[in-house]
């Protein structure tokens, strides 16, 4: 009904055009004869008006077809469906119609092949990014068994490679992970200590070659997380806190509350003009030399696998005055 409406209000004009020659024929008729005009005007102007119902009625049902075909084909759009849409129009429409699905088509062959290729690509990425696990474990073991035998600097140069793969390697399968339309997270009780121990054990060789004063006031509060990200969010921002150190640096954690986790340092810090944008994908600002070789993902995954999470951080920072962030965790009674 309200299609019949619409297509009823949009010819309107056509049916006051009409009625107008009617007037007209009517006047021309009174004046011939006028006992004639009064029986044949009210049938004309009925029979127009009842025409002008019918072929609106024609048109709605007429465009209800073609509505209903289009949507059809932008649902779906495949040959099957573009020959339905045309096949219900006809002259200029269905010559502009013909070449819109072509162009649909076209674009939608292209949009599957070009996904079809990013899915290699990321397939190929993860399955790369897992066996670069292999090297590195292997690269590990060697340096634990040949530790004494090898100069000191050596041994850091390696453990700084070796950190530094790793990281990236982590960082790859993460941003993966969060992109994933599935994602494998394991939801447990974690003490928030024995998490913290576990990242800077990963960390001690570059911890101690900063040297870092640890500070690790967490006793026995507990989170409700996935280890797995909870360990990458932790171990990038002890990362980003040894990449921006300054003189004497100190990496602190502690807890507010029942609900908060605090990492503080007192490295570079961050301009409060970049502050709003730190979580963004490749932002880096412009603080010293490191930030110019930064890519900008550490804290971008931070914030995807912390909303993952259901975290939510509070950043705090100045310019030579060091980095706070509070990472609040939700509170779960069993």
């Amino acid at each position: 009904m309200k299609r019949f409406l619409s297509v009823l209000g949009s010819h309107i004009p056509w049916l006051a055009y009409a009625l107008a020659v009617d007037v007209f024929f009517c006047v021309l008729l009174w004046i011939t004869d006028a006992r004639a005009a009064r029986m044949v005007m009210l049938s004309l102007l009925l029979f127009t008006v009842l025409s002008f119902i019918l072929l609106c009625v024609i048109l709605a049902r007429s465009e209800q077809r073609q509505t209903r075909a289009l949507e059809d084909f932008l649902r779906d759009p495949d040959e099957t469906h573009a020959l339905i849409l045309i096949s219900n129009l006809k002259g200029a429409e269905r010559a502009r119609m013909e070449e819109m699905c072509t162009a649909v088509l076209r674009r939608d062959e292209n949009l599957t092949c070009e996904r079809s290729r990013n899915e290699d690509y990321e397939e190929y990425v993860e399955a790369w990014a897992h066996e670069a696990k292999t090297p590195i474990a292997l690269l590990t073991m060697i340096l634990d068994n040949n530790r004494d035998t090898l100069d000191p600097g050596m041994v850091y140069k390696i453990e700084y490679i070796r950190s530094r793969i790793s990281e990236c390697v982590d960082q790859m399968l993460q941003y993966s992970r969060i992109k994933g339309e599935k994602k494998d997270y394991r939801f447990e009780r974690l003490p928030i200590k024995d998490v913290i121990d576990e990242v800077i054990e990963d960390y001690r060789p570059l911890l101690m070659e900063k040297d870092f004063l640890v500070i690790n006031e967490v006793r026995e509060e507990t989170i409700y997380s996935d280890r797995r990200a909870l360990r990458f969010i932790l171990g990038q921002l002890v990362s980003n806190a040894i990449k921006y150190c300054s003189e004497d640096p100190r990496l602190r954690f502690s807890v507010e509350g029942e609900d908060k986790l605090v990492i503080e340092d007192n490295g570079i810090g961050v301009k409060s003009c970049d502050l709003p944008f730190i979580f963004e994908r490749g932002f880096t600002g412009d603080t010293g030399q490191e930030r110019k070789k930064a890519t900008g993902m550490g804290l971008f995954l931070v914030k995807k696998m912390a909303d993952d999470m259901k975290f939510t951080l509070d950043v705090s920072s100045e310019t030579a005055k060091g980095f706070r962030i509070v990472v609040q965790y939700p509170l779960v009674e069993f």
